[in-house]
C-alpha cells in the first residue's frame, strides 16, 4: 500500500484502490504524531475533494489529540497563508486530480512548506504502514470556519 499511494510529493490514489478511508484515517494519525509542534492543524478542500475522505483525515488527527480547524473549500495558497498567519502546526490539502481520476492529499508543516519524501513524507508513510498508533487521552476539538 505505501509504495502505491505515497509519491515523492503527495499521497494519491482512488478510494477503491489505494487511499481507502482506513488509509486516510491513518494518514491523519501519522501526521498528528509526526508534526514537531503541538497545536492546531487545518484542512482545506480543493476542487472535487471527497467529503468522506476529509472526514476520515479529520478523525485521525482528532484521535491523536490534535485540534482541527476545518477551513472548508479553498486553495493551497489559502491553506499556506492560514498556517503562517495563525501559527498553526500544519495542514492538509485534499483535492481530486481529474486527469488521473484520483484523490490527492498534500501535507504541510508549521512553516507552510509541503511535506515531501525528503523532509518527512517517507516517515509518515512508514507510520501509516506500521499502524501502531496510541490514541491521545483526550480527543482533539473540531472547529469549522463559517
Amino acid at each position: 500500500m505505501r509504495d502505491e499511494v505515497f509519491t515523492a510529493y503527495d499521497i494519491r490514489g482512488s478510494i477503491q484502490e489505494g487511499v481507502s478511508l482506513e488509509v486516510a484515517w491513518n494518514i491523519g494519525k501519522a501526521l498528528a504524531d509526526w508534526l514537531s509542534t503541538y497545536g492546531i492543524v487545518t484542512i482545506v478542500r480543493g476542487e472535487g475533494a471527497n467529503e468522506t475522505l476529509v472526514t476520515a483525515l479529520i478523525e485521525g488527527l482528532r484521535l491523536q489529540g490534535r485540534d482541527v480547524l476545518d477551513g472548508g473549500a479553498g486553495t493551497k495558497e489559502s491553506l499556506m497563508e492560514r498556517i503562517k498567519r495563525d501559527g498553526l502546526s500544519g495542514g492538509i490539502y485534499v483535492a481530486t486530480d481529474t486527469q488521473e481520476d484520483v484523490c490527492v492529499i498534500e501535507l504541510y508543516d508549521e512553516k507552510a512548506q509541503p511535506i515531501v519524501a525528503e523532509n518527512g513524507l517517507n516517515t509518515i508513510a512508514e507510520l501509516v504502514h506500521a499502524g501502531n498508533f496510541v490514541p491521545a487521552a483526550t480527543k482533539g476539538e473540531l472547529t469549522a470556519l463559517a
